[in-house]
């Protein structure tokens, strides 16, 4: 029994250091973003490459039982995931602090959260206020994962509903 156990965490250790790996990579991607500045989006083969790098990260934690650590990173791996689209990313890119800003400090967040030692399950206080501002942060964004139709778009697809039968 003691042996699976330690057998999972040196999977979900693994797991954590190659997601290490996809971050790096997204954040030497991004550069530098500044919070209160319209920032470049990615070119075409970059962005696709961030987000199945985000997507990727999403999954690394589904094998960690539930503690502060997993729930924080999955919470800001999905809003990155979500908010990281060109159609987000440009509606509000006049926005403070810009969206590529919060992806990327969010990618900055997980990589410490990885970090850490796999026996730890709750945050220090300095982590804990770390993740707080991050969340104060994304609150103040519209939030990419509750997407609302517009009744146009509501319109047009009663409409074809209509058309089509």
């Amino acid at each position: 029994m003691n042996s699976d156990n330690v057998a999972g965490k040196e999977s979900i250790k693994e797991l954590y250091n190659e997601a290490k790996q996809r971050i790096r990579l997204i954040l030497s991607m991004f550069g530098r973003y500044e919070p209160e500045k319209i920032n470049p989006l990615p070119d075409d083969k970059s962005f696709a490459a961030i987000s199945n790098l985000i997507n990727s990260i999403m999954s690394s934690a589904q094998f960690e039982s539930e503690n502060q650590y997993r729930n924080a990173i999955v919470e800001i791996s999905n809003w990155m995931n979500c908010a990281f689209n060109k159609e987000f990313l440009i509606k509000n890119e006049a926005l403070y602090p810009n969206p590529l800003y919060v992806v990327r400090k969010g990618a900055e967040i997980l990589h410490s959260f990885l970090h850490r030692d796999l026996r730890r399950k709750q945050f220090s206080s300095e982590e804990d206020e770390i993740y707080r501002n991050y969340i104060t942060m994304i609150s103040s964004l519209p939030d990419p994962r509750n997407k609302k139709l517009d009744q146009e778009d509501v319109d047009g697809m009663i409409d074809n509903l209509l058309k089509s039968s």
